[in-house]
């Protein structure tokens, strides 16, 4: 069964009582120390999209045309603002609960519910283009390539359904273990193949045409004693970088397997909730526990570790320019250097937790806390 509640997970992590701990074996936040900030960055703006989901466990995250940011909200909201002032251009409102998306591409915006109700909007408008019911819940965005939406829902399905109209064109089905993390990870394209990480640990490639499946492989079996200990999901987003994808499991692995195969090239020991980054020479990672670490690419090396961050539930690591990008629990922001891993700056946008990796365009980044709050921060270029 799926966990109902993501509070869950961290019971996990944190060894509470309800597994027999005490108060002691808690592990609280890891307290921010201080630095020397080497960038400058500065609040634009910040707007309310609508109720907040604290401890929900929804992949709602802001997505861009490169003119205008949208965002949806738990209570139905879906927004679209002015990427520099955060001027409102439209705004529709649904008898929905919005729990992934919206992704953009090609014109049209697509969202998920809790229902496992697909909506798909005009991005220009906010009217709505179709509707439609897939298996179950929707805790991942939905990948869109050429005419196809490609939705991963929490009872292990895959499907495919029509760009134009929402009509089912494939539908796949991957067992689901008894036990599992709340969330599943999001599908991703690659030439004529459509890829999804499950909650066995296993990343299948399927034709995007029929659905076949080109390959299968296992990031890491289940091992451990107990039914917890065993818990391998894929829930974190996968990266496709030139004929290679990055994977991580909870409890797992992180690596790096062949597009074309499924063939691994490096694995090595971590457990990835979060999400993962990759520029043309890392793999930047937030593991459960707080730790990120940089590794290099082709061959799984560590290339720096830190522990700065520990217990305070950061967000996967987003790349900006020279740096990478975390929120974590108590509303921060904090960039750091990629090539060392020293913090170059941070700030604090609110007292909600950031559940979700920040937006990245051009010098800026643009926010949803588990509020409800979208908040745009701005990165300052020097003067020359």
């Amino acid at each position: 069964m799926k966990m109902a509640f993501p509070f869950c997970m961290l019971i996990i992590l944190q060894g509470c009582a309800l597994f027999g701990g005490d108060d002691e074996d808690v592990l609280l936040p890891t307290e921010l120390v201080e630095f020397e900030a080497i960038i400058e960055v500065d609040e634009k703006w910040d707007v309310s999209i609508g109720k907040g989901h604290e401890g929900l466990g929804l992949a709602l995250k802001p997505t861009t045309d490169g003119e205008q940011v949208y965002a949806a909200s738990f209570d139905g909201n879906v927004i679209a603002l002015e990427t520099n002032r955060g001027r409102k251009v439209w705004k529709t409102n649904f008898d929905l609960n919005f729990t992934s998306g919206p992704t953009f591409k090609d014109g049209i915006l697509v969202l998920g519910t809790n229902d496992g109700e697909l909506i798909a909007l005009d991005a220009l408008t906010g009217d709505v283009l179709w509707a439609t019911t897939v298996s179950s819940e929707i805790l991942a965005p939905v990948a869109i390539k050429d005419d196809k939406i490609f939705v991963r829902t929490v009872d292990g399905s895959l499907t495919a359904l029509s760009k134009e109209d929402g009509t089912q064109q494939w539908l796949v089905n991957h067992k689901v273990p008894r036990l599992s993390l709340r969330g599943t990870s999001a599908p991703v394209n690659f030439a004529n193949a459509v890829l999804c990480g499950f909650d066995d640990g296993k990343v299948s490639a399927y034709d995007v045409t029929n659905g076949t499946m080109l390959w299968e492989t296992t990031l890491t079996p289940p091992s451990g004693g107990t039914e917890i200990e065993k818990v391998m999901d894929i829930d974190a987003p996968m990266v496709v970088l030139g004929t290679e994808l990055y994977a991580g499991s909870y409890q797992g692995a992180l690596g790096a397997m062949a597009l074309e195969s499924g063939d691994i090239i490096w694995v090595t020991e971590a457990s990835i909730y979060a999400g993962i980054a990759a520029d043309e020479n890392a793999v930047f990672v937030s593991e459960t526990d707080g730790t990120i670490m940089a590794l290099s690419r082709f061959t799984g090396r560590e290339i720096w570790k830190k522990e700065n961050l520990l217990y305070r539930s950061p967000t996967a690591p987003v790349i900006m320019d020279d740096s990478i990008v975390i929120g974590d629990l108590e509303g921060y922001l904090h960039w750091l250097d990629k090539a060392t891993g020293e913090t170059q700056e941070r700030i604090s946008i609110s007292k909600s937790k950031i559940s979700n990796a920040p937006l990245v365009l051009n010098n800026s980044i643009y926010v949803l806390t588990d509020s409800g709050d979208l908040v745009s921060v701005e990165k300052k270029i020097p003067s020359s």
